[in-house]
């Protein structure tokens, strides 16, 4: 029997490293490709964006696209307002996702009541409904409430389709908790509430950061209920308020470029949150926070 020396073993494992490596390379280069290639529209001169075949580096960069955006949100709407209705949206829907599912998710963990799973289940179950198909529900109700281009028309159906998720993490991450955690809070004279609130929760914390961010960046960019619910600038999202840039194809001032930085314009609030609190996400990830 042939023996395995040790410089082949090492070869073996070098290989298998190096071919490890370069998946995750290409895996990230073609996550990454859409976004630089955004990016190079958005900064390139409108004479090298409708050439074909367009250079996917640009041969020069100009702010140009910038400038425009900015003088067309100043005479067609007001990018702080949007921007402004953006963050109010986004921030409350955010705060109720988390205070409720943090709650839900204690008493669905810690808690036994009658149903219990059961009730569980059935909120947990909205995940796997797709959006379009509740729209026409949702207009209704909001129509009969008079929420439609209202700030509140937004914020209930985005925290109420993001409270599934929601439940599902947070009840997790109570789970993994140790009981005998629970037990010696008991015994020392622990009520419930005290027992969430001194001894659950700063544990869940990361999870908390998990269930923010994931809720924060769908809901910051989401098309189609803001579309379909919006059409006053006073309620509009900017993820909405972006085609008020668009002035007519007479005009020559919507391009290519200026669309693409528009968007990029869009970006940055999420990226921010997500690079902000990149730490705090990895370890809710890796404390469970996604376990069955």
């Amino acid at each position: 029997m042939a023996t395995i020396s040790k410089t082949q073993i090492r070869a073996s494992v070098l290989t298998r490293q190096i071919i490890f490596y370069a998946v995750l390379v290409l895996g990230a280069f073609l996550s990454l490709a859409p976004f630089l290639w955004l990016m190079g529209v958005a900064f390139r001169p409108i004479e090298e964006a409708y050439v074909v075949p367009m250079n996917l580096i640009p041969r020069h960069l100009t702010m140009e696209n910038l400038q425009l955006v900015l003088d067309r949100f100043t005479r067609a709407t007001s990018l702080v307002m949007l921007y402004r209705n953006s963050v109010i949206i986004t921030g409350m829907t955010v705060f109720f996702v988390v205070t409720c599912t943090t709650l839900s998710g204690f008493a669905f963990s810690r808690l036994k009541f009658p149903g219990r799973d059961v009730i569980f289940w059935l909120v947990t179950i909205g995940m796997w409904m797709p959006l379009s198909t509740a729209l026409p529900a949702l207009y209704q109700m909001l129509s009969g409430f008079d929420l439609i281009d209202t700030l509140p028309g937004l914020i209930l159906p985005y925290t109420g389709w993001h409270l599934a998720l929601g439940n599902f993490i947070m009840r997790s991450a109570f789970s993994a908790i140790p009981k005998d955690l629970e037990d010696a809070a008991t015994i020392d004279g622990a009520g419930t509430f005290r027992l969430f609130r001194e001894i659950m929760f700063p544990l869940v914390s990361s999870s908390l950061v998990t269930v923010a961010i994931f809720t924060f960046v769908p809901v910051w960019g989401e098309y189609l209920l803001a579309f379909t619910f919006t059409s006053k600038v006073d309620a509009m999202p900017i993820s909405i308020g972006i085609r008020l840039l668009n002035p007519g194809a007479g005009t020559g001032e919507w391009t290519f470029p200026v669309a693409a930085t528009a968007t990029l314009i869009s970006f940055i609030p999420p990226m921010l949150i997500y690079f902000g609190l990149q730490k705090w996400f990895t370890k809710g990830l890796m404390e469970g926070a996604l376990k069955f």
